[in-house]
């Protein structure tokens, strides 16, 4: 038994969890393992019955049991997003050893992110508190109580967070992760060939194709994740709770993501392609600008290595 630590969600109540596990022993462990970490818990065994019961608690949380053969869970998870307009954090609950179903829920999972059903109760807690605080962080700034006004949160062309509120989102997982342990990913990434994009097209066909490339940014990451605009093309990602052996896959899917995309300039399509690069904590350590910085370095030597081999990234028209 972990120690119980007194946390408070609605109205000085307890975080509510919505858990919709079919096993009727494996909702019986979680609960008991949400029960000891603080955590008010309503069971539920039926996916069918999700919708309704989330429409009428709300909770603080949902996490759903993810399995083969059907996925129920996926559907869920797309319906809940929708109905609460990804206010509300999911969770995949997925066994530790069903590589079949951790791939799906990562490919398909519409960017939910995924927990252990074997975890430990401190890890458990751990990961459902981390997004709880960052959750309450973002709309405390968004709301102006942190930094006087929302406008200072934000990329004025793209709209995503700005260098200055990403690092102290970084700063807060950096005190989150070394006080009750885990891990996080920093992501950069830089729209390839945007110079000369800029030095054909003008200023304003660049923005809006920075516009546009962080739509396609804001539509491949995960609900928890989050997307800013750091550099004049470069951008950066901070996945909580992302281990370094799970950022290849989330770079992939970037990747693959903007290669499918398509930009329009003066009727012809234009091919976005991205330059990546990542550090993750606590294999990097160091201040969140040291870490932004870090990612930053990993993406040029990327870069570097791919014009040495294959010749320069750019933007095809």
């Amino acid at each position: 038994m972990g120690v119980r630590r007194k946390r408070v969600g609605k109205a000085g109540q307890p975080p509510t969890v919505l858990v919709v596990e079919p096993r009727a022993e494996d909702l019986e462990r979680t609960r008991l393992l949400l029960g000891e970490a603080g955590f008010r818990v309503v069971p539920l065994t039926r996916f069918d019955a999700a919708m309704p019961l989330f429409e009428v608690i709300r909770p603080d949380l949902v996490l759903l049991a993810a399995q083969s053969p059907d996925y129920a869970a996926v559907q869920v998870a797309r319906r809940l997003r929708q109905a609460s307009r990804g206010t509300v954090p999911v969770f995949y609950l997925v066994d530790p050893h069903d590589m079949e179903a951790y791939r799906y829920c990562l490919e398909k999972g519409q960017c939910v992110d995924i927990v252990s059903r074997g975890c430990s109760e401190a890890e458990l807690s751990m990961k459902l508190h981390a997004q709880l605080k960052l959750k309450a962080a973002v709309l405390r700034a968004a709301a102006g109580e942190e930094s006087g006004t929302a406008l200072a949160l934000h990329d004025p062309v793209t709209g995503l967070y700005n260098r200055a509120f990403l690092l102290s989102l970084i700063g807060l997982e950096v005190r989150r992760a070394e006080r009750y342990g885990g891990t996080f990913s920093v992501v950069a990434a830089e729209v390839g060939g945007y110079g000369a994009f800029r030095k054909e097209f003008g200023r304003g066909m660049a923005e809006r194709l920075l516009v546009y490339s962080a739509v396609v940014l804001g539509q491949t990451v995960r609900e928890a994740d989050a997307v800013a605009r750091v550099g004049d093309s470069e951008f950066a990602l901070l996945l909580p709770g992302t281990p370094a052996e799970s950022v290849a896959e989330v770079m992939a899917r970037v990747s693959a993501r903007f290669e499918a995309a398509r930009f329009q300039v003066e009727g012809r399509v234009v091919r976005t392609a991205l330059e990546l690069g990542a550090v993750s904590f606590p294999d990097a350590v160091g201040t969140p600008t040291q870490l932004l910085a870090a990612a930053l370095q990993e993406l040029r030597r990327t870069r570097e290595f791919r014009r040495t081999v294959g010749g320069p990234t750019r933007l095809s028209v």
